[in-house]
């Protein structure tokens, strides 16, 4: 498995991952609840949340996984409740369960999905723990 396999892989198991976003001159990060999707990262949020007029006003950020960071490109894909987009809450679902349910505190009711596709991915390769050297994937 190489180093992007693994990096996905990391998408897929890890429950937090940190969020770098940039708008009007302030940067910001914060954690959020990665899914694995089409080799990108979906994420949902509310349209009043700051990542999201962040994203909205600057596309372009950078998640960290683990021991790898993604700078990626925002891509807004509409409300989380949408008949359209029972694919993406299933798929989000199987990940969170009862992300979707009613009266949960940062449930996705009344949110949009994220898609953070990749621009570049970055960090530093380990088997057993010892760094076999740094990767650098572009997009």
């Amino acid at each position: 498995m190489n180093d992007l396999e693994k990096f996905w892989e990391s998408v897929k198991k890890e429950e937090i991952a940190f969020l770098a976003t940039s708008a009007g001159g302030n940067v910001t990060m914060r954690t959020v609840s990665p899914v694995y999707y089409e080799d990108a990262i979906l994420l949902f949020t509310r349209a009043d949340a700051q990542k999201y007029t962040h994203l909205k006003e600057n596309p372009n950020c950078c998640i960290s996984v683990g021991r790898v960071f993604m700078e990626a490109k925002a891509e807004f894909l509409g409300h989380t409740m949408l008949d359209e987009n029972k694919a993406l809450r299933d798929i989000y679902e199987e990940k969170f369960a009862g992300a979707f349910d009613e009266g949960i505190d940062y449930g996705g009711r009344d949110s949009e999905f994220i898609l953070l596709k990749p621009t570049r991915i970055r960090g530093w390769g380990y088997e057993d723990g010892v760094p076999t050297g740094a990767f650098d994937y572009k997009f």
